[in-house]
């Protein structure tokens, strides 16, 4: 449990650390769709996003947790109506892209990683997608760590335990049976039980090998 503890605090370290620190941005996809736009970036992971909306044709994204690549390229497709797009890096790891087209306030934001699929995002979605993804990492790690112990539960443990279940179970017939003596005093009395038996000839054997010891 205490390694689950400490994995789970490296993790969530290792997630803040990893959100700190760069994650690239290196490619800004402007491209025209049927219904719109879809704008496609190509970073190293999913970040918040804000949309900051000047006009229907003017739209600006705030992005945190996020900077441009030094190699950064913008590729337009199927946009005719499209005036400009211009990536600006604020530091700190943030980034705005200020977008002219036409009826652009409606596109739909798209991160490309390249540890999953292209997943469509929102002001809010983002970031939820983020924290969930960390959840499900510790969930899933917990559970993995669960089964590891279950499954690592050697044989000589279980052995060992149903000998001492059998101790005491020998015991407890062993202690019925000198209540049974003190109950029904007779010399000729036997004992039926035959578990009971075999219990008392271990004793006597314990014993004899005792006192011989000596």
């Amino acid at each position: 449990m205490k390694k689950l503890l400490i994995f789970i605090a490296v993790f969530i370290l290792s997630i803040s650390g990893a959100l700190a620190s760069d994650n690239l941005l290196n490619t800004v996809i402007l491209e025209g769709t049927e219904s719109g736009y879809n704008i496609v970036l190509r970073s190293d992971s999913i970040a918040g996003v804000r949309r900051i909306i000047s006009s229907d044709d003017k739209l600006t994204l705030d992005i945190k947790g996020l900077s441009s690549s030094n190699n950064l390229s913008t590729i337009y497709k199927n946009t005719s109506d499209a005036n400009s797009v211009i990536v600006e890096n604020i530091g700190n790891n943030e980034v705005k892209i200020h977008i002219q087209a036409k009826n652009i306030v409606n596109a739909n934001i798209i991160f490309d990683t390249p540890a999953s699929a292209p997943v469509v995002v929102s002001d809010k979605v983002s970031n939820n997608a983020i924290a969930w993804s960390a959840v499900a990492f510790v969930v899933l790690c917990f559970i993995f760590a669960k089964s590891r112990n279950i499954k690592d539960d050697p044989e000589e443990e279980i052995a060992e335990a149903i000998q001492k279940n059998m101790r005491d179970r020998e015991i407890a017939m062993y202690k019925n049976y000198k209540k049974e003596l003190l109950t029904i005093p007779s010399i000729d009395y036997k004992v039926k039980d035959p578990r009971v038996r075999v219990a008392i000839r271990r004793a006597d054997t314990i014993r004899h090998l005792q006192r011989s010891g000596r």
